[in-house]
């Protein structure tokens, strides 16, 4: 129970690795509250929170719009009075040969990627700066790392990602609000399912993977928990890849 009494935002929390995070975090004794464009899909993971004994509220929200991101703010500042932990989530993917990735890819994927994180981060920073604590936790990937050939923008986007993270952590250090990321790899989502249909895509991916297998969305639980914990106090500015190893070998 180390989020007892812990309020905490979780962004693209109504399916993949935002529902894993939410869940964890419930199961440690956090007020989770699941932000999603999803409405059947929040609401059945925050009644799922709810019968496992956890406390959850689905709030309708497209991060790219501020106005929404305004709103869940305020309205779980209206239902728990305070905001602990933002863990930054929602992310879209979107991949094709550079010379074909048009201006609207671009821009889709920096407005919910890059200014999602921002418009979240904008509405709850000035709360955690008048708690004079709080926890960060972005979601980037590993494609921010390491070079990817027909994810010039994704990659892009998710760099960015870790450029602000940076950013961030110094400016709000004095305020004791720590921001970190994490970079997932190839995780078994309805996300990685769409840009590989093929099954034996899958398979061979899975095989180049130097722990030999894909990844569940419970495999990114202890990484983001780290972060949105007290044991990280002393731990920000940081990024943390966790893709069975894949970013090593290129």
């Amino acid at each position: 129970m180390r989020f007892k009494n812990k309020v905490a935002i979780v962004t693209g929390a109504s399916r993949g690795l935002g529902k894993a995070v939410a869940v964890a975090l419930s199961q440690e004794g956090c007020r989770v509250v699941l932000a999603a464009r999803d409405v059947g899909r929040g609401e059945t993971v925050a009644r799922e929170i709810s019968e496992q004994g956890g406390t959850a509220l689905f709030i309708k929200t497209d991060v790219s719009i501020n106005l929404e991101v305004k709103n869940l703010v305020a309205s779980t500042i209206n239902e728990f009075g305070k905001i602990d932990i933002l863990i930054n989530n929602a992310g879209i993917h979107k991949g094709t040969n550079f010379c074909e990735e048009n201006e609207s890819m671009w821009w889709d994927l920096f407005r919910v990627n890059v200014l999602g994180s921002v418009f979240t981060s904008q509405a709850v920073v000035p709360l955690m700066m008048r708690q004079r604590k709080g926890k960060i936790v972005n979601i980037s990937s590993k494609a921010a790392v390491v070079g990817e050939p027909f994810h010039a923008a994704y990659s892009a986007s998710k760099g960015a990602v870790l450029s602000l993270t940076r950013a961030l952590a110094i400016e709000l250090a004095s305020y004791n609000i720590t921001v970190n990321a994490v970079c997932p790899g190839p995780f078994l989502t309805d996300m990685l399912h769409q840009a590989m249909p093929d099954p034996s895509q899958l398979q061979a991916l899975a095989s180049s993977i130097p722990l030999g297998r894909l990844g569940t969305p419970e495999d990114i639980v202890g990484a983001v928990i780290f972060f949105a914990s007290e044991e990280s106090d002393w731990c920000t500015g940081q990024t943390l890849v966790v893709d069975g190893g894949l970013s090593i070998l290129k």
